[in-house]
């Protein structure tokens, strides 16, 4: 086998009736030299199985399975312990990723020294397209220069509500991620939020492909379209909190502020969630702490 170009990610749980169409959207990549490393997050349906099978007839594809429901970062952060490749995709098993996708996306990060690059997607639905559902997934047009820093490209997304915080539109070289000690935190959902907006604040080197290439599925019971509840505002909060902590790390004043900017922006979409959900009980319950959040997410 040649040498791992690009180590393709994906925990998996319970989307047996996506898998194959997503494995196979990654093992039908113009660019072959890669590897897929599939973690099975103790899925109760038939996603196990489907991996082992996949895995007999490809031998690219590594799967590594957990007894019991561990959560997205933990298996993330497996798969980057066990990642060969000089690069790493993150990918969700229910997903479709363009055919060339990870050839573009390496050509043009093994032709300079970039950190990272992002690209653009769509949402859809089962029975198709559904145009403009998150059009914070198409937004490179609004980018213009071969080279950003974080920062930069930051604040220019922020300019027109295009930043998305989804790591399956970022192509990232290892090393940096390596050089950095940047990891997932464990046992929450919207992980993406905290990994993401840190991926940007520590890189002075992050460039875009101009192309929708990654394919979202919406289904129902899915973290995107789950009912809100307890766990979900609790999750919200601890990654707030992380946020807020993170801006001891930072000494420049441009970063300290979009974090703060992603901290209001998380307890918007919050508070916008709750008051449409007409969950009044909850709203309430939850009004103090959020409040406090959205203090610190102003200083």
């Amino acid at each position: 086998m040649n040498p791992v170009k690009v180590s393709v990610i994906i925990p998996v749980f319970n989307t047996a009736k996506y898998l194959t169409e997503a494995i196979n959207s990654i093992q039908h990549q113009s660019l072959q030299d890669i590897e897929i490393i599939a973690i099975n997050d103790g899925s109760e349906d038939e996603s196990f199985q489907i991996l082992v099978e996949l895995s007999k007839t490809d031998d690219r594809i590594k799967v590594i399975s957990f007894d019991k429901n561990v959560g997205v970062s933990i298996c993330r952060n497996s798969g980057m312990e066990r990642a060969k490749g000089e690069f790493l995709y993150f990918f969700d098993s229910d997903d479709i990723l363009n055919y060339d996708c990870l050839e573009l996306c390496y050509q043009k990060m093994s032709n300079e020294t970039f950190d990272f690059l992002i690209f653009d997607g769509i949402s859809f639905y089962q029975e198709g397209i559904k145009t403009g559902f998150n059009p914070n997934y198409e937004r490179t047009q609004y980018l213009s220069k071969n080279l950003y820093s974080g920062k930069e490209i930051l604040k220019e997304l922020n300019k027109h509500n295009g930043y998305s915080c989804s790591v399956c539109l970022c192509f990232i070289r290892k090393s940096y991620l390596d050089s950095i000690g940047l990891k997932f935190y464990p046992e929450v959902l919207y992980e993406d939020i905290l990994f993401t907006i840190i991926l940007y604040l520590s890189s002075q080197k992050v460039s875009f492909i101009n192309r929708s290439l990654f394919k979202r599925r919406i289904r129902p019971n899915s973290t995107m379209t789950s009912s809100i509840s307890q766990k979900n505002i609790d999750y919200r909060l601890i990654i707030c909190k992380e946020i807020i902590k993170y801006k001891d790390e930072f000494t420049d004043s441009d970063s300290k502020q979009l974090l703060n900017l992603q901290v209001r922006n998380v307890l918007k979409y919050l508070i916008k969630n709750l008051l449409h959900s007409h969950q009044i009980i909850l709203f309430l319950s939850n009004l103090r702490p959020v409040f406090n959040l959205y203090i610190k997410g102003l200083s």
